[in-house]
């Protein structure tokens, strides 16, 4: 019954929601959550770089971690997305229930 949170972040809103539905609409995911702006600062190529960007909070089951990973990371317009998983050790009973149906193949 254990669920995860995907942290992943994208260069535009609407890559974002594109991907957030397939990942629904494939019980990849129950949920996503896109947060539209946020300020990236990291070093690609041996620049620094601060970029705008949006993220989103993907909500899966255990037994899909690592096909909704593989499946953000092949679809993703980014050379080497961030993408990281997080389990979460509490949650309202009657959520992770709802996460682990909404996952089920």
């Amino acid at each position: 019954m254990k669920i995860y949170f995907i942290y992943v972040t994208f260069g535009s809103l609407k890559e974002a929601k594109r991907l957030g539905g397939k990942l629904v609409k494939n019980k990849l995911a129950a949920c996503t959550n896109i947060i539209p702006t946020i300020y990236s600062t990291y070093i690609w190529k041996n620049k620094t770089m601060m970029d705008k960007e949006c993220s989103m909070i993907v909500k899966t089951s255990k037994s899909k971690v690592k096909k909704a990973i593989k499946f953000i990371v092949n679809k993703h317009s980014y050379e080497c997305p961030a993408v990281s998983a997080f389990p979460i050790d509490y949650a309202h009973v009657d959520f992770q229930k709802w996460i682990n149906e909404q996952t089920k193949s």
